[in-house]
C-alpha cells in the first residue's frame, strides 16, 4: 500500500501543483495529458489519443458599481471582457423576460426563477431543456449591455462563450437592494481562446469486449483540481503503473472535458469508439476527501450485477452506498444503456459550493491514506465488474 500512497501523492503533485488549473485546450491541459501519455507509456500501455478543437476560458476579474459604489465580482466563465453602464432592469422568470422589447442599453438583473441554478450552454452535447433554450433565445434577442445574475447557487450562473454580452454572478446579499432604473457600471476582465487537446484511453487487458475504468483529468479554469477531479486520475495512474490491473479486460480512459462546457474529449471518445464492445463503466470523480467515507452507486445494472456491488459495498467499511446521480462522465454510458458505476465522495452534493471549482480545491483537502485505500479496494471492484459484465449470460451461450 505504500508504493500506491507514494506513487498517488507524486501523480497529485504534477496535477495540482505543478501543472494546476487545466481547461481543456489550454497550454496546461496539454502539459497534463503529456504527463499522463508518459506515465502509462512507461507502464507499458501507450494510450491512444482522440484529438479535440475545443475554447478555452482565461479567467479575470471586475468590478460593479451601483450608483457609484464599487463592489469586487468575478466574470461569468466564458464573458466577454468589457466596461460598460446601463440602468438596471430586473426580471425574475421566463415570461417576464420574454415580454420585454429589448433591453439595449441595458443592464438585466436576473433574479428567482433565472437564477435558481445555471443555464446549460448551447455547446452542451448531451442535454438541453426547452425552459434554457427559451431563457438562451431571449437574451440573444434583448442584446443587453450586460447581465447580472443574483444567485446563491454554487456555480455561476451564466457559462456560455456563444452569449455575447458581458456578465457577473453576484449572491443574493449583494443583489438584494438592487432597484429598477439603478445605475450599473459592470467592468470585467478575462478572455476565450481556441486551443486543442486530447483524451485518452489505454487498453489493459487482450478481451475486446471489455469494462471502462474512466476519471476525467480536466479541471476548471478557476482551480487547481486537487479534489475534483486530480485525485481520481492518481488513483487510476498508480493502479495501472504497478500492474493492479494487469489481465483484467479494462480500458482506462481518462476523459477531458467533464468539467467543459463542450465535453469535448468525452465526444471525441465516443466518436472514436465502438460501444457495442464496451459492457460497462467504472467512474471516478471527485474521492479521497478528508473525514469523509467513499461512495459508490449503480445505473443501469441488471439486478444480479446491482445486488453484488451492494454486498461488495456492505464488506468494506470505508465505503457507503448512494443515491444515483448523473452529474459526471458514468452518464454517457447509462443513458445509453450501458451499466454505469459511479464512486466520489460520502454526500459529495452538500460540498461542491464550497469546494469543487474553487481556488480551496488543493492537496490539503485530501487524505493520502484514504486515496491509497479507494486503490486498494479498486481491483476487486473492477473484476466483480469485469467478471460480471463480461460472462455471457445463459441463453446466449448456446445449447
Amino acid at each position: 500500500m505504500s508504493g500506491v500512497r507514494e506513487r498517488i501523492r507524486q501523480h497529485l503533485q504534477v496535477l495540482a501543483e505543478e501543472v494546476g488549473a487545466r481547461p481543456p485546450g489550454s497550454p496546461a491541459n496539454r502539459q497534463a495529458t503529456a504527463y499522463v501519455e508518459q506515465v502509462l507509456t512507461n507502464a507499458g500501455y501507450p494510450p491512444l489519443a482522440a484529438p479535440f478543437t475545443t475554447r478555452w476560458w482565461e479567467p479575470g476579474d471586475g468590478h460593479l458599481e451601483v450608483g457609484g459604489v464599487p463592489v469586487g465580482v468575478m466574470p461569468n466563465p466564458y464573458s466577454p471582457a468589457g466596461d460598460v453602464r446601463g440602468r438596471a432592469v430586473p426580471v425574475a422568470g421566463i415570461d417576464q423576460l420574454e415580454a420585454l422589447p429589448t433591453a439595449a442599453g441595458e443592464v438585466l438583473v436576473l433574479t428567482d426563477e433565472l437564477a435558481s441554478g445555471q443555464l446549460l450552454p448551447a455547446a452542451f452535447p448531451f442535454l438541453d431543456l426547452p425552459e434554457h433554450r427559451r431563457i438562451r433565445a431571449a437574451l440573444h434577442r434583448l442584446a443587453p449591455t450586460a447581465v447580472v445574475a443574483v444567485s446563491d447557487h454554487w456555480e455561476p450562473i451564466l457559462e456560455d462563450p456563444d452569449l455575447p454580452f458581458p456578465s457577473t454572478t453576484i449572491p443574493t446579499e449583494l443583489g438584494c437592494d438592487l432597484q429598477p432604473g439603478d445605475d450599473l457600471h459592470l467592468v470585467v476582465s478575462g478572455a476565450v481562446h481556441p486551443g486543442d487537446g486530447v483524451n485518452l484511453s489505454a487498453r489493459i487487458g487482450d478481451s475486446d469486449r471489455r469494462l471502462v475504468l474512466c476519471a476525467h483529468l480536466d479541471s476548471k479554469a478557476t482551480t487547481p483540481g486537487a479534489f475534483d477531479n486530480a485525485a481520481s486520475v492518481a488513483i487510476l495512474l498508480a493502479l495501472t503503473e504497478l500492474g493492479h490491473l494487469d489481465g483484467l479486460p479494462v480500458e482506462v480512459v481518462l476523459f477531458n472535458g467533464e468539467d467543459h462546457i463542450d465535453a469535448c474529449g468525452e465526444v471525441a471518445w465516443l466518436a472514436a469508439t465502438d460501444l457495442g464492445r464496451v459492457v460497462g463503466a467504472c467512474n471516478l470523480d471527485g474521492v479521497g476527501l478528508i473525514g469523509r467515507r467513499t461512495s459508490l452507486t449503480s445505473l443501469a445494472c441488471p439486478e444480479p450485477v446491482a445486488s453484488q456491488l451492494g454486498d461488495w459495498v456492505t464488506c468494506h467499511d470505508r465505503w457507503v452506498p448512494a443515491e444515483p446521480w448523473v452529474e459526471s462522465d458514468h452518464a454517457i454510458f447509462a443513458l445509453r444503456g450501458i451499466p454505469a458505476v459511479a464512486i466520489t465522495t460520502e454526500d459529495v452534493h452538500a460540498l461542491l459550493g464550497g469546494l469543487a471549482h474553487t481556488a480551496d480545491d488543493t492537496l490539503e483537502v485530501l487524505d493520502l491514506d484514504l486515496l491509497a485505500g479507494i486503490a486498494a479496494d479498486l481491483p476487486s471492484l473492477v473484476t466483480l465488474l469485469a467478471t460480471a459484465l463480461t460472462t455471457p449470460a445463459p441463453h446466449d451461450q448456446g445449447g
